[in-house]
């Protein structure tokens, strides 16, 4: 029996396979696929199903946020499953309450910091205070940008970057990417790239010391949603709506500008004595991975 053709055949799929599995192709794939997939579920049924209720602009919008956000988490995992062949680990419901108490509280917590210099030094009061009701909308909305972002630049950048290059590597890659990305907002500036590059630092490290999502998630949509509840711009965008209507007077290297208190000398600051404390507890729990290469 000749069986030239019969092993030719058997080499293919492993070799597609080791193709697949790579990290750049892994990478822009499993983003592609991630993408693709929420958009499809986007225009095909939940947008038209919720069409159907005939709900009013506000309930749309708040409904559409919270079935967005299940669709990445789901798509999220399922991805995991079938293109990694793996379950979602990072995304373990076992630690949802708690991690995602301490990153909300940490985020809020610095952002409140930075408010609390500003108010000290003159620099920031608050002129009226709005609805919370007119802020659901909008937390739902902080909620969704931040989790897909940590999804991305996190659940797959990062962590394949680190398994492939190591833990130094990623950090540096992952968050260069990230802040570059802020470098298309309204009002961005060098200063936003830097002060968005730290912040892709600062999570990255929280991945790290847990190896899961929930910590950077919860983090994310807390800092973004404190700086938006006390009338900040975010990341340069006032697209989420504020509850105080506040004021920010002096020198932009002090309020931030237009981009929002992360233009700040005092959140810049306060960013990087956090991740070189992330940093020193990342290298006490000997968290940092060598990679490798060969993958």
């Amino acid at each position: 029996m000749n069986t030239d053709h019969v092993t030719t055949a058997g080499k293919a799929p492993s070799a597609v396979r080791r193709l697949l599995m790579h990290p750049l192709p892994r990478m822009i794939l499993e983003a592609g696929i991630f993408f693709g997939t929420l958009f499809a579920l986007k225009v095909t049924l939940i947008k038209p199903g919720l069409g159907l209720l005939g709900l009013d602009e506000t309930v749309f919008r708040a409904w559409q946020g919270v079935l967005t956000i299940a669709a990445m988490f789901t798509v999220y995992v399922i991805l995991m499953r079938l293109y990694e062949d793996r379950k979602a680990s990072e995304l373990s419901p076992a630690h949802l309450v708690k991690d995602g108490i301490i990153g909300s509280l940490t985020g809020a917590a610095m952002v409140s910091a930075v408010f609390a210099v500003l108010w000290i030094a003159g620099a920031w009061h608050i002129v009226s205070v709005g609805s919370i009701s007119a802020m659901i909308v909008p937390v739902i909305w902080v909620i969704l940008m931040a989790t897909l972002e940590e999804l991305i630049f996190r659940g797959m950048v990062y962590r394949i970057f680190e398994q492939w290059l190591g833990t130094i590597a990623a950090l540096i890659i992952s968050a260069l990417l990230f802040g570059g990305m802020h470098i298309f907002n309204d009002n961005a500036d060098l200063i936003s790239v830097l002060s968005a590059t730290s912040g892709g630092l600062l999570m990255g490290a929280l991945y790290s010391l847990t190896g899961r999502l929930w910590i950077p998630i919860f983090f994310h949509a807390s800092w973004n949603l404190t700086q938006a509840i006390f009338g900040s711009a975010v990341s340069g965008a006032d697209i989420f709506g504020t509850y105080f209507e506040s004021v920010r007077e002096g020198p932009e290297w002090l309020t931030g500008g237009p981009f929002g208190i992360e233009n700040s000398v005092i959140t810049i600051s306060l960013i990087f004595v956090v991740i070189a404390f992330l940093i020193l507890r990342m290298q006490r729990r000997n968290l940092f991975l060598a990679g490798n290469l060969t993958k």
